[in-house]
């Protein structure tokens, strides 16, 4: 079910069914207006690639980009992206989501609470979405990757716990794994992964 403001396209093999009854709620206002059944990684990916798109139309991540990025060399991709992760690892802290709800929250939200002077509160989704945006507001190409540190299956399909965004460095072609939640004990995390999916981000 969505809101009368905003509609979630959702493709009907990802909708329906859900974890046990769990909700994922897409936040493009102050509260939620969509509300959906979570089935799954596939799902939350396409509600954050939509957030991340969508939020092109608004100049607030944009802004806070510029704003972080003013200090460096023109065309430095590469200190551009770290700028950026060091940025939300400060400027934020990691909450969980509330039990039985998935939240995907819209990146210029993120933006506008951290230029009023907030530290928003985020999981690993709303992380890497706000990461994903300020890569493409700056001209950059990103992606998800989903990965899982255990096989664990859910009617046949592999589980996934835990979402980063990569973004492509221009003249390597190099792709520079960006994860706030992880850290400094990104290389710890990333050897740990028994499982991973990536998820392209079209612009």
């Amino acid at each position: 079910m969505t809101g009368p403001r905003h509609n979630v396209r959702i493709p009907p093999s990802l909708s329906g069914g859900g974890y046990g009854g769990a909700r994922l709620f897409w936040l493009p206002d102050q509260a939620p207006t969509s509300k959906m059944e979570y089935s799954g990684a596939p799902q939350t990916i396409a509600v954050m690639r939509k957030a991340v798109l969508e939020d092109a139309s608004h100049f607030d991540t944009r802004q806070l980009a510029e704003s972080v990025c003013e200090g460096l060399d023109s065309k430095d991709y590469t200190s551009e992206y770290a700028a950026l992760y060091h940025f939300l690892l400060q400027r934020t802290r990691y909450m969980r989501d509330p039990r039985r709800v998935e939240l995907v929250r819209a990146p210029y939200l993120v933006s506008q609470q951290i230029m009023a002077g907030h530290r928003p509160s985020l999981d690993c989704d709303d992380m890497a979405t706000w990461l994903a945006a300020a890569v493409l507001a700056v001209g950059g190409k990103a992606e998800f990757m989903t990965v899982a540190f255990a096989k664990m299956f859910f009617e046949g399909t592999q589980q996934y716990s835990h979402v980063f965004t990569r973004a492509l460095e221009p003249r390597t072609r190099c792709q520079i794994v960006l994860d706030p939640v992880a850290a400094e004990k990104t290389p710890e995390m990333l050897r740990r992964i028994k499982a991973a999916a990536s998820w392209p981000i079209v612009a």
